[in-house]
């Protein structure tokens, strides 16, 4: 069995280091403390999250706003999932004090609920707001706390432009609900609860998850290797330089060069196989990306790729024809918010993804 899992919420064995993160989150949840959990995309904030609700051992549940379509939608997933927390022959009690009904659909076998709002315009207001405070009403009920989990809350705004106010005006009074909101575009995270103009202002305690430690993570790829009686430790320094110790990119590169082991220790000439076997069987992905960039956002990634230094700088403009560094700055700022860029501390901008990097200098 392969002992490396990416693309999913990993758990157990398969889930790397964060005990200080962990035991700081969990701390923090049980004393009613709201937390804002930031980091670039696939850094694992969900899979800590979820480790950290495993060892709480509280009621709760998640809602990711990227799925989410309109305040509708909304309301429908966060009264469905509201509802599973407490007993099944509880649920009339509390839909009858709702002031827009739903359409509910039950499955007789497994007591699974669909839930299906269809309010008009002029019965948003009510209906956000009854659905807000239907956890306090639930966890009043059952006499326990409850923690409610937004993922990619950054697209709130998406959503719509009245949820955020209206759910800091209920969010506030709860006594019983815990909030955990995680943000993968930090700069709009950041304004959201940092901005004293914006309603979330100040509302929760701010964590910042950054990648692995690399002593931690160099220990945690040699024990999931040995596991399997792999001896990894020819690789797995040049394993971390390629993935910068990104956990994502790690646990994706040691997957693929689990599978491509062929005796039990393996030297650096994997790694180059197993980066050559996931460029090639992403091509279609890595095309695509690249052909959703305008050409001024295609020449500043060329230049970061091929390691040309600062991009605003009156050199760089010059060689790939960029019309000004106000233009560069533009492209960047806007790069780095959707993630395609990152910007290392001391080092300048980094394309993100290593292994979109390497298929972009294989195909120039």
């Amino acid at each position: 069995m392969n002992p490396f899992r990416f693309g999913n919420v990993v758990t157990g064995r398969y889930f790397t280091n964060r005990e200080k993160e962990i035991k700081e989150i969990t701390s923090e949840i049980k004393a009613g403390q709201h937390v804002v959990l930031m980091s670039p995309r696939r850094y694992g904030k969900s899979s800590l999250v979820n480790e950290v609700m495993k060892s709480s051992r509280v009621k709760w549940f998640r809602i990711n706003m990227e799925l989410i379509a309109d305040e509708v939608d909304l309301a429908n997933y966060y009264v469905k999932n509201a509802l599973t927390l407490s007993k099944f022959e509880k649920i009339k009690h509390y839909l009858k004090n709702l002031r827009v009904q739903p359409y509910i659909q039950i499955q007789p076998t497994t007591n699974e609920i669909a839930v299906s709002f269809s309010a008009e315009k002029r019965n948003i207001s009510t209906l956000l707001s009854d659905t807000f405070q239907l956890p306090e009403v639930i966890a009043k009920n059952i006499k326990q706390k409850i923690v409610i989990v937004f993922d990619e809350f950054q697209e709130i705004r998406r959503i719509s432009p009245i949820l955020e106010r209206k759910m800091r005006g209920i969010f506030q009074y709860q006594e019983n609900i815990t909030y955990i909101f995680i943000g993968s575009q930090e700069a709009m995270i950041r304004e959201i609860f940092q901005d004293k103009k914006n309603p979330f202002y100040k509302f929760g305690r701010h964590i910042t998850l950054h990648k692995i430690d690399e002593a931690a993570f160099t220990d945690f790829i040699l024990k999931r290797f040995s596991a399997e009686k792999i001896d990894a430790s020819k690789i797995v320094k040049p394993i971390l330089k390629f993935t910068d110790c990104h956990p994502y990119y790690t646990q994706q590169l040691c997957h693929e060069i689990y599978m491509l082991c062929e005796n039990k220790s393996p030297t650096p000439g994997v790694i180059k196989r197993a980066v050559d076997q996931i460029v090639t069987e992403h091509h279609a992905d890595y095309s695509r990306w690249w052909n959703t960039l305008t050409n001024t956002e295609r020449k500043v990634i060329i230049g970061i790729s091929s390691g040309e230094g600062n991009p605003t700088s009156q050199e760089f403009i010059k060689k790939y024809g960029i019309k000004s560094a106000s233009t560069s700055g533009s492209v960047i700022t806007k790069l780095i918010a959707v993630g395609t860029l990152i910007k290392k501390s001391g080092e300048g901008m980094k394309i993100e993804d290593p292994f979109w990097e390497k298929w972009i200098l294989k195909n120039r």
